[in-house]
């Protein structure tokens, strides 16, 4: 009976993880870290036959349980971008605001110096201003086609890799987070599979890179990773997929009300989910140690 709850809490643990890395200012690698799963994750990529052979029966069970929920919640997202964007936007604004007291606190968990705050300032200003650029100036959005969605794939092995990086963001800014989801949830393979390689080479390239640039420049990188969500916060006020309006072309009359009462909300759910996360990460550690 013991083992059977234990694959059961894996297999929820996974669906967790899923849903929130579908989910719009999430991070999936933020809540493999507060699981424990972050970690074992991480030695399966950079020592994998080590890490296989000490934890392949729980990341069967945790792969199974976020392939259900990445898939099934892909769908349910992706309706509710159809129903009203802008007030669903508002609330995935408010989600991401209500992580990045934890993201501070993370990003400073062993210091900050000048050049903490020299990336956190360089990183917010080249991204919003090259996001600018693309978006208004140029007028880019990322294809749905199979480079589009590789793209899509190349995004999310990061935000896997790199706890506090929210890839839906991302990819609602450049016009195609509807198409990829609703690809995801119908079993598209034109988009499955592009994605799903990109995924797998992204992760299993970078995996080794990333722990050594957070092992070595903490700091730097934390900072710049917190920059980059800001940026891409303040960008999705003029996202906008499938001829959907944006929150700042709607921001009129009672409108303005109710997407400030959409954010509030979204920031307290968002604030309540990382201090959910902290003490499932303390309760993690401890186990380990009694372990």
């Amino acid at each position: 009976m013991k083992k059977l709850l234990q694959i059961i809490l894996w297999i929820v643990q996974g669906a967790i993880v899923g849903i929130g890395a579908i989910l719009p200012g999430v991070s999936g690698g933020t809540l493999c870290y507060a699981f424990g799963i972050y970690n074992p994750l991480l030695e399966v990529l950079t020592t994998p036959i080590k890490g296989i052979k000490k934890h392949w029966y729980m990341l069967i069970f945790v792969c199974i349980g976020c392939a259900a929920g990445f898939i099934g919640f892909a769908g349910i997202t992706a309706s509710l971008l159809k129903w009203n964007a802008p007030v669903v936007l508002c609330a995935f604004i408010g989600l991401i605001l209500g992580t990045v007291p934890d993201l501070w606190k993370t990003a400073g968990e062993k210091g900050r110096s000048k050049a903490s705050y020299i990336s956190l300032a360089v990183s917010f200003a080249a991204i919003f201003t090259i996001f600018w650029v693309f978006k208004s100036v140029w007028h880019i959005t990322i294809p749905a086609n199979a480079w589009g969605f590789a793209f899509c794939g190349f995004a999310w092995g990061l935000s896997f890799i790199i706890p506090g990086f929210s890839t839906s963001t991302l990819l609602m800014f450049f016009g195609i987070y509807t198409k990829m989801s609703e690809g995801i949830n119908t079993f598209d393979m034109k988009v499955i599979i592009p994605m799903g390689l990109a995924m797998i080479v992204t992760i299993l390239g970078l995996a080794r890179v990333m722990r050594f640039v957070f092992d070595k420049c903490h700091n730097v990188a934390a900072h710049s990773v917190l920059g980059f969500v800001l940026a891409t916060t303040v960008m999705l006020f003029t996202a906008s997929e499938d001829g959907n309006p944006t929150i700042l072309a709607t921001m009129t009359g009672w409108n303005i009300a109710l997407y400030i009462a959409i954010i509030a909300v979204g920031t307290a759910a968002g604030y309540a989910l990382t201090v959910a996360c902290d003490r499932m990460a303390k309760f993690a550690d401890e186990k380990g140690e009694e372990a």
